[in-house]
């Protein structure tokens, strides 16, 4: 998970992440909270605290878990009330100003009939990149408040009510650039110090509200039904400095926000213990909408479109023209005045909706062997609409090059609308062995399939991109060695159809340039993924993993003619990554002990783009985290002391960016050195 701001996570699995340019787009790995679909990219941010558990299923997950995990899923599941008092308050202090609470309690309202949980979450840190022209970025502000009720009116009935709330107000995104100096002088991203001329004004946030209601009714042992309501609304925002430089050149906007309903009946079900597995239904509504503003001075627009290498002088400051440059070239545009200030913006609201039915079984075939199946079928509607419009300021003067005037970026529009209605039906199939009781060998296949695309270009074109799909096989075995070694190795080979990348595409009539969504072919994608943990000695474990991928785009699609990106690999998909940690504890009385845990975590060299560009991907790496401390038995205290990145590696976050767009690609360095020390208390 890349996280660069408080709403764009990316999620990354299996060399796959989600790109959702356009409002009904869905993603590829698809985001659960206790078992409610998250869609937008700006709510999938949650805050973790109170945990029950995170699950990580990878491959196709969409006879599973739905439309919208085509090549894998994360669960997140928080802690249910029961019927004991306990909980804990935490608190821990850090460099960079860092603050951060969190706690729980869970009470027996009425014993064993009602339970009531709190829980709460609150992380600030300033952030690690200082801007030259006030505050800083890449920092956090995070809010968050849970309170969940678990009713049991009778033994055989059982009522969960979840109510979530979060608010981020964190600074603006880090956005430099590599090519112009700092007000300093400085072009070493490195030194932390950026000069991005809106100071103050560039945030990220987001607020979100969710509400779920759980039912369920046993029939037995192990029959039920359950039910999940869920309603969930999420607002977000962020404003940032295109360019990545003191020059007023490009100035983004970007709000959106999606109201979400969500509801599920499920029969899980077992028959004489040989068949297990559940079938159901479900719906799912969501209105979403987004706002692009771009709002530049063109006075240093015009330099990054005539003298690029002018932009931004050597003291750092910019260079801004009053006019356009007299040449003859531009007929009768020569000389014309550049506005210094204007404002347009791209307004779009998507409305997706799908019924789903599902069902899923693991049948004992003998003692040894079982097969799994599932199959999900899906109808979907999606509905977009958008207009583009000038909003403020003066007409664009350079939008009469670009063919867009009175705007510069977005060519005005009235509202116009399209949408897609489509029927989808995915499915997975598996067998397992048992060699033994601790080891078994199994092998499955799923497709996954990420639904069409509804999309309008910044020239205001309507497009459509057929439904990506993809094969997948899993080969693996798992297994447990006198319960003091646990391995798990999966091999995997997956082939895609109507790959769905992001390009800057030319228009053959015009010759504008759009940023979009488009159809990238063929690819093929294999590797291997393993996990272990070894109790070496009583008081010492080993714990690692290691991943080998090989994704990349054939060199033909379907039709037999070579594709734009034949050979590049998938971004962000590293070749080798692995992770290697130790815990150690030693009890120094009967009641308190010392523990420590060093890990280390690498990724070999990856792009930050499809298009495999130079320059725009980050060299093989690795960090080194540590956590070690006391802890007393009785009270339950834990005094510890943490470190991120201990030997203050220099990474990217990003690379490209929105001024890649604009020949000027920006990068977002990654977090330098972080400590500092939490004290808990469990009761």
């Amino acid at each position: 998970i890349i996280e660069q701001g408080a709403n764009r996570p990316t999620f990354v699995i299996r060399g796959l992440t989600s790109e959702e340019v356009s409002p009904s787009a869905q993603p590829r790995v698809s985001v659960y909270q206790n078992n409610v679909p998250i869609n937008r990219a700006n709510g999938a941010s949650v805050a973790l605290y109170d945990m029950e558990r995170v699950e990580v299923l990878r491959g196709p997950q969409n006879a599973l878990f739905g439309r919208s995990a085509q090549i894998g899923a994360s669960h997140f599941i928080s802690k249910r009330p029961g019927n004991i008092t306990d909980g804990y308050a935490s608190v821990a202090f850090g460099n960079y100003n860092q603050r951060e609470f969190r706690g729980a309690i869970n009470v027996p309202i009425v014993k064993d009939k009602l339970f009531a949980r709190a829980a709460g979450f609150y992380d600030f840190r300033d952030g690690f990149v200082e801007n030259t022209f006030g505050g800083t970025l890449n920092g956090k502000n995070t809010l968050a408040g849970r309170l969940s009720v678990r009713y049991v009116p009778a033994k055989n009935h059982q009522l969960d009510l979840i109510l979530s709330y979060q608010n981020d107000d964190t600074p603006g995104i880090a956005f430099m650039s590599k090519q112009y100096p700092n007000t300093e002088g400085d072009t070493d991203i490195f030194n932390y110090r950026a000069s991005l001329e809106q100071g103050d004004n560039l945030y990220t946030g987001k607020e979100l509200f969710d509400a779920a209601l759980y039912y369920r009714y046993n029939i037995n042992e192990h029959t039920y039904l359950s039910t999940i309501t869920s309603f969930r609304k999420t607002s977000s925002g962020s404003r940032w400095d295109g360019d990545g430089t003191a020059a007023p050149a490009l100035d983004f906007r970007d709000d959106a926000g999606a109201d979400q309903f969500y509801q599920e009946l499920r029969y899980n079900f077992s028959w004489r213990s040989r068949l297990n597995g559940s079938a159901g239904i479900s719906y799912w509504n969501e209105k979403a909408d987004q706002t692009y503003w771009f709002s530049p001075n063109e006075q240093s627009t015009a330099v990054l479109f005539f003298q690029p290498e002018l932009l931004i002088l050597p003291n750092g400051q910019p260079l801004l023209i009053p006019a356009l440059p007299d040449n003859p070239e531009l007929g009768p545009l020569a000389g014309m005045p550049l506005p210094e200030y204007h404002l347009e913006n791209n307004y779009s609201v998507a409305n997706n909706q799908a019924l789903e039915a599902f069902i899923d079984a693991t049948y004992q075939i003998t003692s040894k062997l079982y097969f799994t199946g599932g199959i999900r079928a899906a109808y979907e509607n999606f509905e977009l609409s958008n207009e583009a419009a000038f909003v403020d300021g003066e007409p664009s003067t350079l939008g009469l090059i670009t063919g867009n005037h009175p705007n510069m970026f977005f060519k005005p529009t009235s509202e116009q609308s399209m949408d897609d209605n489509s029927m989808a039906v995915n499915w997975q199939a598996g067998l397992q062995y048992r060699i033994s009781e601790n080891t078994n060998i199994f092998s499955n296949y799923s497709n996954g399939r990420r639904p069409v695309v509804l999309q309008y270009t910044s020239a205001g074109q309507p497009e459509q991109l057929p439904a990506e799909r993809v094969d997948n096989i899993d080969i693996g075995i798992k297994s447990s060695i006198y319960d003091r070694a646990y391995i798990d190795v999966v091999a995997f080979f997956q082939k895609y159809k109507d790959f769905q990348t992001r390009a800057w595409v030319a228009d053959p009539e015009t010759g504008e340039f759009n940023y979009k969504t488009i159809d990238g072919g063929m690819a093929t994608s294999y590797g291997v993924e393993s996990s272990f943990n070894v109790s070496l000695l009583k008081g010492i474990e080993l714990f690692g993993n290691y991943a080998y991928l090989h994704a990349t785009f054939d060199d033909t699609n379907k039709d037999g003619s070579e594709q734009e990106y034949a050979g590049n690999t998938f971004r962000l998909s590293p070749r080798h990554a692995f992770t290697l940690g130790l815990y150690a504890y030693a009890n120094l009385t009967t009641n308190l002990k010392i523990f420590i845990t060093p890990s280390y975590a690498y990724k070999s060299h990856f792009y930050f783009e499809d298009a495999n560009t130079p320059g725009l991907d980050q060299s093989a790496y690795g960090l080194l985290y540590l956590n070690l401390g006391v802890e007393l038995e009785n009270p339950n205290i834990i005094l510890s002391f943490f470190s991120t990145n201990m030997l203050d590696e220099q990474f990217l976050t990003s690379a490209g960016n929105t001024g890649s767009l604009f020949g000027i690609p920006t990068y977002v360095p990654g977090p330098p050195r972080m400590y500092g020390s939490r004290l808990t208390w469990k009761f």
